[in-house]
């Protein structure tokens, strides 16, 4: 099968999937938010931080977002992969922003704020892995402008039901926040990458997929490891490394050098072989 047939399968395979989900999603009827969303196994304070290993466990994700974002700022990369690389690690910092947020004054509002930063940063994501591995359409500035223009009108649905019933749906928020992991059983991970492999995003999908099962077992994994660490804080580290793994990427791409190792005047895979050869 040649390479664009490989891609065309792929991508209907992807929307098919896609629908499905939707479709699953609208029989399931509106996801609201309770009292008991809030109510986290873990309420221990310390230093005078209410929840405070729910709130600090928000941090790394905010470091390693600033490293990506920095990272890919040093890329030289063409503008249709930096633009949905860049949105994604914005997105995950402002997600975390809005997580510890909501952790230091719980309330309905920063709940839905961070869910909608985290759609937005997972559909950056879907538009970067489809920019490197089936057209670089997606990673323009018009399909990224859609992408947060979508995010923001699913965040606005919620809004709108709370504001209007008290009752806002997040059904458009978890959809768009699951559908990364619709690339692996879409086989989209076997389509050729020019600066990631398939190890990347299967690691980091994967991560995030852990993170999310650690965050529905907030209290059994608290009970599992005797009061000292809740599935929530644990989804919050996952999260980060999930990450992490993206942004060590864009650090160290095959074939250039890292902003570590051009300080350290290392010398790229590209010179070390002329170097050889000369």
């Amino acid at each position: 099968m040649s390479p664009r047939m490989s891609q065309g399968c792929a991508l209907v395979l992807l929307l098919a999937m896609t629908l499905a989900m939707a479709a699953g999603m609208l029989a399931w009827g509106p996801i609201t938010l309770t009292p008991a969303d809030h109510a986290y196994a873990d309420q221990r304070a310390w230093a005078g931080i209410p929840s405070a290993f729910n709130t600090l466990s928000c941090l790394p994700l905010l470091g390693v977002s600033a490293w990506g974002a920095l990272a890919v700022w040093h890329r030289r990369w063409a503008a249709s992969m930096r633009g949905p690389w860049f949105g994604f690690f914005a997105m995950c910092g402002a997600m975390a922003t809005a997580s510890l947020a909501q952790h230091l004054a719980p309330n309905d509002s920063l709940y839905a704020t961070a869910h909608g930063f985290g759609a937005a940063a997972f559909i950056m994501l879907g538009l970067a892995f489809m920019a490197e591995r089936i057209d670089a359409l997606f990673g323009t500035r018009p399909s990224i402008a859609a992408g947060m223009g979508v995010a923001a009108c699913a965040t606005a649905w919620w809004f709108i039901g709370q504001w209007s019933s008290g009752q806002g749906d997040l059904r458009p928020l978890f959809f768009f926040e699951s559908l990364p992991l619709l690339l692996i059983p879409a086989g989209a991970l076997s389509l050729r990458g020019v600066h990631t492999t398939a190890g990347d995003w299967f690691a980091t999908l994967v991560l995030y997929l852990l993170a999310r099962t650690a965050g529905f077992g907030d209290s059994l994994i608290f009970g599992w490891t005797a009061g000292s660490v809740s599935g929530h804080a644990l989804m919050h580290l996952l999260l980060a490394v999930s990450a992490a793994c993206l942004a060590y990427r864009a650090s160290v791409v095959p074939g250039e050098s890292s902003a570590f190792t051009s300080l350290l005047g290392e010398p790229t895979h590209r010179s070390a072989s002329l170097n050889t050869s000369s």
